[in-house]
């Protein structure tokens, strides 16, 4: 029994025994194992050869610029910053370059880069020059007395002529007027022995016409064209004065629809004729006398191609009316013909009227430069040579398209239909004043045809 328990007690240590060699052997083939394949893996981690980076050695000593590369000298004092901006984008330049060179071409076929917004290449001199960069400038004269101005547009009306019979006096006659008054013959050979009324009405609009036709061979705009302002209260005379104008400046080869604005006193009736002239006839109207903006959003509403209100003329009725100039004046001191205009300018553009405003009667350059930006600006030669005087500006305008979205109006300044005592008695006067001139010229014509009969 004793001998039994001494065997199996032997039995047992030689199992456990075993067991732990067993235990030995694997844990040293695991250790084994393992350290093979970190090796493994780490040799498979490790980049070939012809990969290595080396990071060159630096050398602490100043390099010599290649006499191949172009390196700038920038004066920061004397140059400023512009031209280290400058410096910089000649950089940008040259990584565009790079780049192009290496990344695919685009569908189109070119390498599309980011265009960077530049200021226009416009020369600039002078205030006339940066007013005329955002505004068309109509003179109201020929001469300019040796100023350097090339005129975008133009305009004819009674008072024109009369200018031009004080400056030329008898070159005009003998070279426009007496053209015209053969052309009248020619064109109705009944003329002479016809009312002497009817008579001057056809001179006057061959005088008109012929001058118009001159002027829109020489501009590249359009030329406004007065209508006969004693017609200015009955539509119906207005379209057949136009119908007239039209016919006379076919015959001396005037693409009228394109080349004429024909000018129309801002009553009720001439808003009414220019509407039907405008959407009926395809004329292009230009609404005249205006302001106010019951005028101005009727003819607007008429779909007229210009509106034209007279600012210096407003400010005179309110300073000599004793008005409160500062109930319409804005921020930045305005008058109220330049208040009214910029209002009707913005209202044009934030309702993307197809009309355009052409501010006249401007009396100085503060009030012009107020409103650059408006579409025409009708000045006078001495007004011309002053801004030529003056240096240039490169401040954006007061009025543009995008600001005059955020403009505000009342219902009353939209579909408002008083004038007001301002532009009713400023109305009634302006027809007066255009209507003597055009009378005035109506004069000359008959005493120059009694002297070629």
């Amino acid at each position: 029994m004793r001998r039994a328990s001494r065997l199996l007690s032997r039995s047992i240590l030689a199992t456990v025994a075993v067991a732990l060699a067993v235990v030995a052997i694997v844990s040293q083939v695991s250790s084994t194992t393992r350290d093979a394949a970190d090796n493994t893996l780490s040799t498979a981690l490790r980049k070939p050869s012809h990969l290595q980076i080396s990071r060159p050695t630096i050398s602490m000593r100043r390099q010599r610029p290649s006499r191949h590369l172009f390196v700038p000298k920038v004066n920061s004092k004397h140059y400023g910053t512009t031209t280290l901006n400058a410096v910089t984008m000649c950089g940008r330049d040259r990584q565009n370059a790079r780049l192009a060179s290496i990344l695919p071409p685009s569908a189109s076929g070119t390498t599309e880069t980011p265009e960077t917004p530049s200021r226009p290449k416009v020369m600039i001199s002078n205030k006339l020059d940066w007013l005329g960069h955002y505004t068309q400038i109509v003179p109201d004269s020929f001469a300019f007395g040796g100023t350097q101005y090339q005129p975008k547009s133009g305009t004819v009306s009674g008072l024109l002529i009369l200018r031009l019979l004080e400056q030329k006096g008898q070159q005009f006659i003998d070279e426009e007027i007496s053209r015209a008054l053969s052309a009248s013959i020619e064109s109705n050979p009944m003329t002479v022995s016809i009312k002497p009324r009817e008579r001057l009405v056809s001179e006057r609009r061959n005088v008109y016409c012929t001058v118009a036709a001159k002027l829109a061979n020489e501009v590249s705009g359009k030329v406004s064209l007065e209508v006969d302002p004693r017609l200015s209260h009955d539509a119906n005379s207005i379209v057949e004065e136009v119908r007239a104008l039209a016919k006379i400046l076919d015959k001396h080869d005037v693409d009228v629809k394109s080349k004429i604005l024909f000018k129309i006193p801002g009553t009720w009736e001439g808003i009414l004729a220019a509407k039907m002239l405008t959407l009926q006839e395809e004329f292009s109207c230009q609404v005249t006398h205006v302001y106010s903006m019951a005028q101005a959003t009727a003819a607007a509403d008429a779909k007229v191609a210009v509106i034209q209100p007279y600012v210096g003329r407003i400010n005179d009725w309110h300073r000599c009316n004793n008005a409160d100039t500062s109930s319409h004046a804005d921020k930045g001191g305005d008058n109220h013909g330049v208040v009214l205009a910029k209002k009707i300018y913005n209202f044009i553009h934030k309702y993307e009227l197809p009309t355009k405003v052409m501010a006249a009667s401007i009396r100085n350059v503060k009030d012009a430069i107020s409103l650059a930006g408006i579409d025409y600006m009708v000045l006078s030669p001495l007004l011309i040579k002053s801004l030529a005087s003056e240096p240039g500006s490169f401040e954006p305008p007061v009025l543009t398209p995008d600001r005059a979205s955020s403009a505000q109006f009342s219902p009353q300044e939209i579909r408002g239909s008083e004038l007001g005592e301002c532009a009713e008695t400023l109305l009634e006067a302006s027809i007066k004043a255009s209507s003597e001139a055009i009378e005035k010229v109506e004069e000359v014509l008959a005493n120059t045809a009694i002297g070629n009969l």
